[in-house]
């Protein structure tokens, strides 16, 4: 049953690991997926111990997470599971379900750049709300935005969603930027790397609104009702579009 059999310590050292990459271990993964999640954690740590952790290496080990993590994070049922659930039981996040839920539709039909943008304004609008902000109120910096998290009580799960949204809201280095950096300001001023990292980023936007509705003092929610089901049927139905997926890999 992957990290559910494993010791606390075992498991917290693979998280160490991961979040050096920018990741984090969770209770999802199956026996299999959590071996080769801890050896790339073992890798990120022995690299960092000697000082040899590079962007190179982080981009590497990234990339195998990434594709280790994202089977866990986007299933249809859990995202499905989650937006019903935790997210609809968040005073921050029920009000953007339907931006959400767009998201959502476009990640599965390929359109990973849109999902992504649009995934920013969830965030945004997420912080703006939990840092107490109303329209006429003098705009937030973005010192403002990374530091809103705050208001939520001190756990491992707030320090966590800081430590993330730290990087997003970084400044973007256009003459050399990181294949995997994970920023708003490339996306949003057209200084970006390639391309094809966006998806990856979208599951570590869906991943960290987990995070926030954990750091919300929320449980991960199982909802088996009509609106759950509706919402599993679009994803799983907006990932059909194969014809959509040749032109956008085409151009």
């Amino acid at each position: 049953m992957g990290f559910a059999d494993w010791k606390l310590d075992e498991v917290e050292t693979v998280h160490r690991g991961l979040l050096l990459l920018g990741w984090r271990a969770d209770i999802r993964s199956t026996s299999d997926e959590a071996a080769m999640l801890s050896d790339i954690a073992s890798k990120a740590l022995e690299y960092a111990a000697a000082g040899q952790l590079t962007p190179d290496l982080i981009d590497d080990l990234s990339a195998k997470t990434f594709e280790i993590i994202a089977s866990q994070v986007m299933v249809f049922d859990e995202r499905a599971s989650m937006v019903s659930g935790s997210y609809k039981e968040s005073e921050f996040f029920r009000y953007l379900i339907p931006l959400i839920d767009e998201a959502a539709l476009c990640y599965y039909r390929g359109y990973f750049t849109s999902a992504l943008a649009t995934l920013f304004i969830v965030l945004e609008s997420y912080l703006r709300k939990l840092k107490g902000w109303l329209p006429g109120m003098p705009d937030m910096s973005f010192l403002d935005l990374r530091t809103a998290v705050k208001n939520h009580p001190d756990s491992e799960m707030r320090d966590e969603a800081e430590k993330i949204i730290s990087v997003i809201y970084a400044r973007y280095n256009a003459s050399s930027p990181p294949q995997f950096l994970f920023n708003r300001h490339g996306l949003l001023h057209g200084l970006r790397g390639p391309q094809d990292v966006d998806r990856m980023n979208c599951v570590k936007m869906f991943l960290l609104f987990d995070v926030l509705c954990w750091a919300e003092g929320l449980e991960r929610a199982i909802v088996i009702d009509e609106e759950f089901s509706l919402r599993c049927t679009a994803y799983e139905k907006a990932s059909q579009s194969r014809i959509e997926t040749t032109l956008l890999s085409s151009s």
